[in-house]
């Protein structure tokens, strides 16, 4: 079993979750994009880091890349980051 916690951002393309956990000393995230004509339980990118810091800076830099909040960079989306603990089985 790996424990992590999930991120979500709320983006004009569609809602986009990052679950990041440690694996054996390595901190890794799945990203997953919530949208029509995307592929359910399908990651859209992997990172991995020898930090969950460094994990989280990483997705984060590449969502804003590859999924802008806005074409205008205002609007009411909002990243909203998760506080509880997910466990998920291997």
């Amino acid at each position: 079993m790996k424990t992590g916690k999930l991120l979500k951002f709320h983006r004009p393309a569609g809602d986009i979750q990052a679950y990041v956990y440690d694996d054996g000393g390595v901190a890794k995230a799945n990203l997953y994009l919530l949208a029509p004509g995307s592929r359910p339980g399908e990651p859209v990118h992997r990172f991995s880091a020898p930090s969950v810091a460094q994990v989280e800076q990483d997705l984060r830099a590449w969502v804003d890349k590859h999924f802008p909040r806005s074409p205008t960079g205002g609007g009411h989306h909002k990243d909203t980051k998760g506080t509880r603990n997910d466990t998920t089985n291997e």
